[in-house]
Protein backbone atom coordinates (compact mmCIF):
# COMPACT_ATOMS: atom_id res chain seq x y z
CA UNK A 1 0.00 0.00 0.00
CA UNK A 2 1.30 3.39 -1.33
CA UNK A 3 1.61 6.27 1.32
CA UNK A 4 0.56 9.45 -0.30
CA UNK A 5 3.06 12.57 1.10
CA UNK A 6 0.25 15.06 2.16
CA UNK A 7 0.57 18.15 -0.32
CA UNK A 8 2.11 21.19 1.88
CA UNK A 9 -0.60 23.73 3.75
CA UNK A 10 -0.63 27.49 2.10
CA UNK A 11 0.03 29.77 4.73
CA UNK A 12 -2.88 32.18 5.36
CA UNK A 13 -2.99 35.89 5.08
CA UNK A 14 -3.23 36.08 8.96
CA UNK A 15 -0.06 33.73 9.15
CA UNK A 16 2.05 36.14 7.07
CA UNK A 17 0.47 39.08 8.53
CA UNK A 18 2.04 38.08 11.86
CA UNK A 19 4.84 36.64 11.05
CA UNK A 20 8.16 38.62 12.47
CA UNK A 21 9.75 39.25 9.19
CA UNK A 22 7.00 42.02 8.69
CA UNK A 23 5.13 42.54 12.51
CA UNK A 24 8.94 44.09 13.42
CA UNK A 25 8.78 46.47 10.67
CA UNK A 26 5.62 47.37 10.72
CA UNK A 27 5.80 47.75 15.11
CA UNK A 28 8.87 50.27 14.18
CA UNK A 29 6.87 52.40 12.12
CA UNK A 30 3.97 52.65 14.23
CA UNK A 31 5.87 53.33 17.04
CA UNK A 32 8.45 55.85 15.05
CA UNK A 33 4.77 57.41 14.22
CA UNK A 34 3.63 57.29 17.61
CA UNK A 35 6.77 58.62 19.44
CA UNK A 36 6.16 62.33 18.95
CA UNK A 37 2.14 62.30 19.54
CA UNK A 38 3.22 60.93 22.82
CA UNK A 39 6.12 63.37 22.98
CA UNK A 40 3.92 65.66 23.02
CA UNK A 41 1.50 64.10 25.47
CA UNK A 42 3.87 63.75 27.93
CA UNK A 43 5.11 67.67 27.48
CA UNK A 44 1.42 68.85 28.37
CA UNK A 45 1.01 66.51 30.90
CA UNK A 46 3.32 68.68 32.88
CA UNK A 47 0.93 71.58 32.98
CA UNK A 48 -3.57 71.29 33.07
CA UNK A 49 -5.41 73.64 31.42
CA UNK A 50 -6.49 76.59 33.18
CA UNK A 51 -8.71 77.90 31.09
CA UNK A 52 -8.64 81.70 30.84
CA UNK A 53 -7.07 83.31 33.91
CA UNK A 54 -9.66 86.23 33.30
CA UNK A 55 -12.55 87.37 31.46
CA UNK A 56 -10.72 88.58 28.46
CA UNK A 57 -13.48 89.77 26.36
CA UNK A 58 -15.06 91.84 29.11
CA UNK A 59 -11.23 93.19 29.91
CA UNK A 60 -10.69 94.13 26.04
CA UNK A 61 -14.13 95.67 26.31
CA UNK A 62 -13.28 97.92 29.27
CA UNK A 63 -9.61 98.78 27.76
CA UNK A 64 -11.30 99.95 24.57
CA UNK A 65 -10.50 103.89 24.46
CA UNK A 66 -13.22 105.86 22.65
CA UNK A 67 -11.31 108.61 20.08
CA UNK A 68 -13.38 111.33 21.51
CA UNK A 69 -11.66 110.48 24.93
CA UNK A 70 -8.03 109.40 23.65
CA UNK A 71 -5.39 111.50 24.18
CA UNK A 72 -3.06 109.89 21.93
CA UNK A 73 -3.94 112.67 18.66
CA UNK A 74 -3.21 115.30 20.63
CA UNK A 75 -0.61 114.14 22.04
CA UNK A 76 1.02 113.61 18.52
CA UNK A 77 -0.17 116.76 17.19
CA UNK A 78 1.53 118.71 19.65
CA UNK A 79 5.29 116.70 19.65
CA UNK A 80 4.42 117.69 15.59
CA UNK A 81 4.86 121.11 16.65
CA UNK A 82 7.82 120.73 18.24
CA UNK A 83 10.73 122.00 16.57
CA UNK A 84 14.06 119.86 15.79
CA UNK A 85 16.91 120.48 18.68
CA UNK A 86 20.27 121.23 18.23
CA UNK A 87 21.27 120.28 21.84
CA UNK A 88 20.90 116.42 23.66
CA UNK A 89 17.65 117.88 26.38
CA UNK A 90 18.50 114.84 28.53
CA UNK A 91 17.47 114.88 32.35
CA UNK A 92 20.67 115.97 34.02
CA UNK A 93 20.38 119.61 32.81
CA UNK A 94 16.76 120.04 34.34
CA UNK A 95 17.81 118.86 37.87
CA UNK A 96 21.00 120.80 37.72
CA UNK A 97 19.05 123.71 37.24
CA UNK A 98 16.39 122.64 40.34
CA UNK A 99 20.05 122.21 42.13
CA UNK A 100 20.95 126.03 42.00
CA UNK A 101 24.24 124.88 39.28
CA UNK A 102 25.51 128.35 37.25
CA UNK A 103 23.75 128.13 33.61
CA UNK A 104 26.35 127.52 31.08
CA UNK A 105 26.47 127.87 27.44
CA UNK A 106 24.63 124.54 26.42
CA UNK A 107 21.74 124.81 29.83
CA UNK A 108 21.25 128.48 27.83
CA UNK A 109 20.88 126.50 24.76
CA UNK A 110 18.36 124.23 26.38
CA UNK A 111 16.47 127.34 28.38
CA UNK A 112 15.73 128.61 24.84
CA UNK A 113 14.95 126.11 22.82
CA UNK A 114 12.22 125.18 25.10
CA UNK A 115 11.02 129.04 25.16
CA UNK A 116 11.06 128.64 21.54
CA UNK A 117 8.64 125.54 22.26
CA UNK A 118 5.94 127.29 24.05
CA UNK A 119 3.18 126.41 21.18
CA UNK A 120 4.03 122.61 21.40
CA UNK A 121 4.33 122.52 24.69
CA UNK A 122 1.00 124.48 25.67
CA UNK A 123 -0.67 121.96 23.19
CA UNK A 124 0.91 119.12 25.36
CA UNK A 125 -0.11 120.47 28.10
CA UNK A 126 -4.01 120.85 27.35
CA UNK A 127 -3.57 116.92 25.41
CA UNK A 128 -2.39 115.80 29.49
CA UNK A 129 -6.04 117.21 30.58
CA UNK A 130 -7.71 114.41 28.13
CA UNK A 131 -9.76 112.22 30.49
CA UNK A 132 -7.77 108.43 28.74
CA UNK A 133 -5.00 107.42 26.85
CA UNK A 134 -4.46 104.47 24.63
CA UNK A 135 -2.09 103.59 21.94
CA UNK A 136 -2.43 100.32 20.95
CA UNK A 137 -5.74 98.48 21.42
CA UNK A 138 -6.05 95.81 23.64
CA UNK A 139 -7.85 93.72 20.78
CA UNK A 140 -4.50 93.98 18.57
CA UNK A 141 -1.70 94.44 21.17
CA UNK A 142 1.48 92.33 20.12
CA UNK A 143 5.09 92.02 20.35
CA UNK A 144 5.54 94.12 17.58
CA UNK A 145 2.99 96.83 18.43
CA UNK A 146 4.87 100.23 18.37
CA UNK A 147 4.30 102.49 21.63
CA UNK A 148 6.52 105.67 19.47
CA UNK A 149 3.89 108.52 21.67
CA UNK A 150 4.13 106.68 25.02
CA UNK A 151 8.37 106.93 24.70
CA UNK A 152 8.31 110.86 23.58
CA UNK A 153 6.64 111.58 26.50
CA UNK A 154 9.64 111.35 27.92
CA UNK A 155 11.36 114.36 25.70
CA UNK A 156 8.66 116.22 26.78
CA UNK A 157 8.45 115.41 30.86
CA UNK A 158 11.81 117.12 30.41
CA UNK A 159 10.67 120.30 29.19
CA UNK A 160 8.28 120.46 31.17
CA UNK A 161 10.82 120.62 34.09
CA UNK A 162 12.70 123.02 32.54
CA UNK A 163 9.54 125.17 31.65
CA UNK A 164 8.71 124.68 35.70
CA UNK A 165 11.98 126.56 36.53
CA UNK A 166 11.83 129.15 34.13
CA UNK A 167 8.04 130.21 35.48
CA UNK A 168 9.81 129.59 39.15
CA UNK A 169 12.96 131.49 38.69
CA UNK A 170 9.86 134.36 37.28
CA UNK A 171 8.65 134.57 40.43
CA UNK A 172 5.21 132.63 38.92
CA UNK A 173 4.88 129.50 41.47
CA UNK A 174 1.31 128.95 40.22
CA UNK A 175 2.82 128.72 36.61
CA UNK A 176 5.31 126.15 38.02
CA UNK A 177 2.39 124.25 39.60
CA UNK A 178 0.98 123.62 36.40
CA UNK A 179 3.87 122.03 34.46
CA UNK A 180 4.51 119.98 37.70
CA UNK A 181 1.33 118.92 37.49
CA UNK A 182 1.08 118.19 33.31
CA UNK A 183 4.19 115.72 34.07
CA UNK A 184 2.43 114.05 36.68
CA UNK A 185 -0.74 113.34 34.59
CA UNK A 186 1.17 112.64 31.66
CA UNK A 187 2.78 109.75 33.82
CA UNK A 188 -0.55 108.53 34.89
CA UNK A 189 -2.25 108.73 31.57
CA UNK A 190 0.07 106.73 29.69
CA UNK A 191 0.07 103.59 32.19
CA UNK A 192 -3.53 103.21 31.75
CA UNK A 193 -4.73 100.39 29.25
CA UNK A 194 -1.21 99.37 28.48
CA UNK A 195 1.51 96.71 29.21
CA UNK A 196 4.50 96.50 31.57
CA UNK A 197 6.21 98.74 29.05
CA UNK A 198 3.63 101.30 29.75
CA UNK A 199 4.17 101.63 33.14
CA UNK A 200 7.46 101.42 33.32
CA UNK A 201 7.54 104.78 31.28
CA UNK A 202 4.73 105.81 33.92
CA UNK A 203 7.07 105.60 36.47
CA UNK A 204 9.65 107.12 34.74
CA UNK A 205 8.03 110.50 34.00
CA UNK A 206 6.76 109.93 37.89
CA UNK A 207 10.05 109.86 39.38
CA UNK A 208 11.37 112.78 37.37
CA UNK A 209 8.07 114.31 38.60
CA UNK A 210 8.60 113.82 42.56
CA UNK A 211 12.32 114.53 42.43
CA UNK A 212 11.35 117.97 40.99
CA UNK A 213 8.59 118.89 42.90
CA UNK A 214 10.77 118.06 46.13
CA UNK A 215 13.06 120.36 45.21
CA UNK A 216 10.33 123.20 43.95
CA UNK A 217 8.69 122.46 47.40
CA UNK A 218 11.37 124.62 49.19
CA UNK A 219 11.31 127.31 46.62
CA UNK A 220 8.04 128.30 46.29
CA UNK A 221 5.87 130.96 47.66
CA UNK A 222 2.21 129.82 47.16
CA UNK A 223 -0.60 130.52 49.59
CA UNK A 224 -1.21 127.65 51.86
CA UNK A 225 -4.69 128.02 50.05
CA UNK A 226 -2.79 127.22 47.03
CA UNK A 227 -0.86 124.88 48.02
CA UNK A 228 -3.46 122.57 49.79
CA UNK A 229 -5.54 123.34 46.02
CA UNK A 230 -2.18 121.77 44.65
CA UNK A 231 -2.00 118.68 46.69
CA UNK A 232 -5.73 118.17 46.48
CA UNK A 233 -5.19 118.45 42.20
CA UNK A 234 -2.17 115.25 43.03
CA UNK A 235 -4.66 113.44 45.35
CA UNK A 236 -6.85 113.28 42.18
CA UNK A 237 -3.91 112.75 39.97
CA UNK A 238 -3.13 109.71 41.83
CA UNK A 239 -6.41 108.37 41.50
CA UNK A 240 -5.85 107.55 37.61
CA UNK A 241 -3.58 105.27 38.51
CA UNK A 242 -4.39 101.58 36.79
CA UNK A 243 -3.77 98.25 39.36
CA UNK A 244 -0.54 96.44 38.33
CA UNK A 245 -3.13 94.26 37.26
CA UNK A 246 -4.19 95.25 34.46
CA UNK A 247 -0.26 95.47 32.97
CA UNK A 248 -0.73 91.67 33.75
CA UNK A 249 -3.87 90.77 31.87
CA UNK A 250 -2.39 93.27 28.97
CA UNK A 251 1.00 91.26 29.02
CA UNK A 252 -1.22 88.00 28.77
CA UNK A 253 -3.00 89.36 25.55
CA UNK A 254 0.16 90.11 24.14
CA UNK A 255 1.54 86.86 24.35
CA UNK A 256 -2.05 85.40 22.74
CA UNK A 257 -1.32 87.58 19.67
CA UNK A 258 2.97 86.88 19.40
CA UNK A 259 2.86 83.10 18.61
CA UNK A 260 4.01 83.89 15.56
CA UNK A 261 6.41 86.47 16.62
CA UNK A 262 7.78 84.25 19.04
CA UNK A 263 8.50 81.16 16.47
CA UNK A 264 10.10 83.30 14.63
CA UNK A 265 12.61 83.99 17.34
CA UNK A 266 13.42 80.39 17.28
CA UNK A 267 13.65 80.16 13.03
CA UNK A 268 14.63 83.94 11.97
CA UNK A 269 13.70 85.37 8.50
CA UNK A 270 16.81 84.16 6.88
CA UNK A 271 16.15 80.26 8.03
CA UNK A 272 15.74 78.17 4.51
CA UNK A 273 12.14 77.55 3.14
CA UNK A 274 12.54 73.60 4.30
CA UNK A 275 13.27 74.01 7.66
CA UNK A 276 10.61 76.99 8.36
CA UNK A 277 8.00 74.04 6.68
CA UNK A 278 9.36 71.90 9.80
CA UNK A 279 9.18 74.36 12.43
CA UNK A 280 5.13 74.31 13.01
CA UNK A 281 5.75 70.74 13.54
CA UNK A 282 8.21 70.66 15.43
CA UNK A 283 6.47 73.38 18.11
CA UNK A 284 3.52 70.99 17.98
CA UNK A 285 5.14 68.01 18.93
CA UNK A 286 6.93 70.22 21.85
CA UNK A 287 3.25 71.00 23.14
CA UNK A 288 3.46 74.46 21.80
CA UNK A 289 2.23 77.06 21.49
CA UNK A 290 -0.74 75.36 24.13
CA UNK A 291 2.09 74.69 26.28
CA UNK A 292 3.22 78.09 26.17
CA UNK A 293 -0.74 79.33 26.96
CA UNK A 294 -1.07 76.75 29.71
CA UNK A 295 2.00 78.02 31.77
CA UNK A 296 1.14 81.96 31.10
CA UNK A 297 -2.13 81.32 32.38
CA UNK A 298 -1.10 79.77 35.56
CA UNK A 299 1.39 82.48 36.23
CA UNK A 300 -1.40 85.58 35.77
CA UNK A 301 -3.50 83.31 38.06
CA UNK A 302 -1.13 83.20 41.02
CA UNK A 303 0.40 86.92 40.11
CA UNK A 304 -3.52 88.31 39.76
CA UNK A 305 -4.14 86.91 43.45
CA UNK A 306 -1.81 88.98 45.25
CA UNK A 307 -0.46 91.49 42.85
CA UNK A 308 -2.70 94.48 44.05
CA UNK A 309 -1.98 94.02 47.67
CA UNK A 310 0.76 96.13 49.21
CA UNK A 311 4.10 94.45 49.50
CA UNK A 312 4.30 93.68 53.47
CA UNK A 313 0.81 91.91 52.78
CA UNK A 314 1.81 89.77 49.55
CA UNK A 315 3.15 86.33 50.72
CA UNK A 316 6.47 85.03 49.62
CA UNK A 317 8.23 84.78 46.47
CA UNK A 318 8.44 81.15 44.91
CA UNK A 319 12.72 79.87 45.37
CA UNK A 320 11.56 77.09 43.44
CA UNK A 321 13.49 76.62 39.91
CA UNK A 322 15.04 79.86 38.57
CA UNK A 323 12.24 82.20 39.13
CA UNK A 324 11.16 82.85 35.80
CA UNK A 325 7.67 82.97 36.19
CA UNK A 326 7.99 85.45 39.59
CA UNK A 327 5.37 83.93 41.71
CA UNK A 328 3.95 83.82 44.98
CA UNK A 329 3.85 80.89 47.48
CA UNK A 330 0.36 80.32 48.99
CA UNK A 331 0.20 81.85 52.23
CA UNK A 332 -0.85 78.34 54.69
CA UNK A 333 -4.17 79.28 55.72
CA UNK A 334 -5.53 80.31 52.60
CA UNK A 335 -7.27 78.11 50.34
CA UNK A 336 -7.15 78.14 46.39
CA UNK A 337 -8.87 76.31 43.98
CA UNK A 338 -7.33 72.58 42.90
CA UNK A 339 -6.60 74.14 39.08
CA UNK A 340 -4.52 76.64 40.94
CA UNK A 341 -1.38 74.59 40.15
CA UNK A 342 1.60 74.81 43.11
CA UNK A 343 4.26 77.53 41.91
CA UNK A 344 7.18 74.06 41.92
CA UNK A 345 4.59 72.29 38.91
CA UNK A 346 4.65 75.88 36.97
CA UNK A 347 8.22 76.38 37.36
CA UNK A 348 8.64 73.22 36.06
CA UNK A 349 6.29 72.99 33.11
CA UNK A 350 7.68 76.61 32.36
CA UNK A 351 11.49 75.08 32.37
CA UNK A 352 10.22 72.93 29.46
CA UNK A 353 8.33 75.49 27.22
CA UNK A 354 10.60 76.88 24.57
CA UNK A 355 8.41 79.79 23.58
CA UNK A 356 7.82 80.54 27.49
CA UNK A 357 11.26 81.62 27.74
CA UNK A 358 11.17 83.44 25.26
CA UNK A 359 8.26 85.59 26.34
CA UNK A 360 8.43 89.45 27.43
CA UNK A 361 8.05 88.03 31.30
CA UNK A 362 9.21 90.71 33.72
CA UNK A 363 6.31 90.84 36.56
CA UNK A 364 9.33 91.17 39.35
CA UNK A 365 10.98 93.85 37.87
CA UNK A 366 7.69 95.81 37.21
CA UNK A 367 6.81 95.48 40.91
CA UNK A 368 9.91 96.59 42.49
CA UNK A 369 9.70 99.86 40.16
CA UNK A 370 5.88 99.90 41.03
CA UNK A 371 6.43 99.51 44.96
CA UNK A 372 8.69 102.09 44.91
CA UNK A 373 7.03 104.78 42.95
CA UNK A 374 4.10 104.26 45.31
CA UNK A 375 6.25 104.99 48.41
CA UNK A 376 7.44 108.20 46.59
CA UNK A 377 3.80 109.31 46.05
CA UNK A 378 3.05 108.90 49.27
CA UNK A 379 6.42 110.53 50.74
CA UNK A 380 5.53 113.63 48.13
CA UNK A 381 1.78 113.90 49.50
CA UNK A 382 2.99 114.14 53.37
CA UNK A 383 5.93 116.56 52.35
CA UNK A 384 3.39 118.54 51.42
CA UNK A 385 0.95 118.16 53.91
CA UNK A 386 3.99 119.33 56.24
CA UNK A 387 4.73 122.24 53.70
CA UNK A 388 0.72 123.17 54.35
CA UNK A 389 1.11 122.88 58.41
CA UNK A 390 4.43 125.10 58.33
CA UNK A 391 2.46 127.50 56.27
CA UNK A 392 -0.13 127.92 58.55
CA UNK A 393 1.84 127.33 62.11
CA UNK A 394 5.28 128.90 60.86
CA UNK A 395 7.24 125.63 61.69
CA UNK A 396 7.10 122.22 60.80
CA UNK A 397 5.39 120.04 63.49
CA UNK A 398 7.31 117.85 65.81
CA UNK A 399 5.84 114.62 64.98
CA UNK A 400 3.35 113.06 62.00
CA UNK A 401 0.60 112.52 64.31
CA UNK A 402 0.18 116.83 64.80
CA UNK A 403 -0.37 116.72 60.96
CA UNK A 404 -2.68 113.42 60.27
CA UNK A 405 -5.38 113.45 62.76
CA UNK A 406 -5.96 109.82 62.84
CA UNK A 407 -4.52 106.71 62.43
CA UNK A 408 -5.80 105.72 59.45
CA UNK A 409 -4.41 108.49 57.48
CA UNK A 410 -0.69 108.41 58.56
CA UNK A 411 1.31 107.27 56.03
CA UNK A 412 2.23 103.91 55.96
CA UNK A 413 5.82 101.92 54.26
CA UNK A 414 4.72 99.53 52.97
CA UNK A 415 8.91 98.38 52.24
CA UNK A 416 8.70 97.88 55.91
CA UNK A 417 7.96 94.12 56.82
CA UNK A 418 4.75 95.29 58.68
CA UNK A 419 4.02 97.91 57.30
CA UNK A 420 5.14 100.80 59.86
CA UNK A 421 4.87 104.32 60.13
CA UNK A 422 6.90 106.45 57.36
CA UNK A 423 9.88 107.59 59.94
CA UNK A 424 10.45 111.56 60.92
CA UNK A 425 12.43 113.44 62.50
CA UNK A 426 12.41 116.97 63.12
CA UNK A 427 15.63 118.68 63.10
CA UNK A 428 14.87 122.20 63.65
CA UNK A 429 11.99 124.67 62.80
CA UNK A 430 12.42 124.28 59.01
CA UNK A 431 14.61 121.26 58.69
CA UNK A 432 13.32 117.80 58.77
CA UNK A 433 13.88 114.27 57.49
CA UNK A 434 11.07 111.75 56.10
CA UNK A 435 11.75 108.08 54.95
CA UNK A 436 10.81 105.21 54.39
CA UNK A 437 13.15 101.91 55.14
CA UNK A 438 13.73 101.54 50.64
CA UNK A 439 14.13 98.35 48.77
CA UNK A 440 16.17 96.04 51.37
CA UNK A 441 13.69 96.70 53.96
CA UNK A 442 16.37 97.66 56.56
CA UNK A 443 15.99 101.03 57.88
CA UNK A 444 19.53 102.87 58.01
CA UNK A 445 19.00 106.10 60.19
CA UNK A 446 17.78 108.34 57.10
CA UNK A 447 20.88 109.04 56.33
CA UNK A 448 21.62 110.75 52.58
CA UNK A 449 18.23 110.57 51.83
CA UNK A 450 17.04 110.87 48.03
CA UNK A 451 14.45 108.88 46.13
CA UNK A 452 16.77 107.22 44.22
CA UNK A 453 15.80 103.76 43.68
CA UNK A 454 19.20 102.72 45.33
CA UNK A 455 18.86 104.94 47.77
CA UNK A 456 19.77 103.32 51.33
CA UNK A 457 16.25 104.59 52.62
CA UNK A 458 14.16 106.28 50.52
CA UNK A 459 13.15 109.69 51.56
CA UNK A 460 13.21 113.83 52.05
CA UNK A 461 15.40 115.90 53.98
CA UNK A 462 13.64 119.18 53.63
CA UNK A 463 15.46 122.42 54.64
CA UNK A 464 13.49 125.77 54.33
CA UNK A 465 15.33 128.76 54.23
CA UNK A 466 14.18 131.70 56.26
CA UNK A 467 14.92 133.98 54.01
CA UNK A 468 12.29 132.88 51.56
CA UNK A 469 8.95 133.18 53.53
CA UNK A 470 6.73 135.70 52.79
CA UNK A 471 6.39 138.82 55.38
CA UNK A 472 2.88 136.69 56.21
CA UNK A 473 4.38 133.84 57.29
CA UNK A 474 7.00 134.96 58.61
Amino acid sequence: MTTKTPAPKSNSGWHRLLHPWFVIPVMIVVMLIAAPFMYRSYKLSLISDPGEPFDVEAFISEHTVPDSENAIVPFRNAHALLTTSTVDLDTAIGSDLWDGVSVDEKMQLVIDFVKENEAALIAWEKASRMPDFSEVRPAAIDYNSLLETTQNTREFARLCVIRAWIASENGNDAEAAKWLLCNLRTSRLVELHGCIINRLVGIALHNLSSETIVKWLPLQELSQTELEQFLKEIHAIQQMTPPISDHIKMEYLMVLHSEEILQGEVFPSSTPGAAKAVLPWAFYFQGEPELLCRVYGHCVSNNLRYVDAPKYKRPSRSSHGRDICYLFEKPITESTHPSNLSPEKIELAAESSVLFQLAYYQTGSMLEAVDLETMRQRLLETAIHLEIYRKANVEFPDTLAQVFTSTETLPIDDLEAKGAIFNYVKEGPLHYRLWSVGVDGIDSGGVNLTLDKDAADLGIEMIRNDSLESPEEK
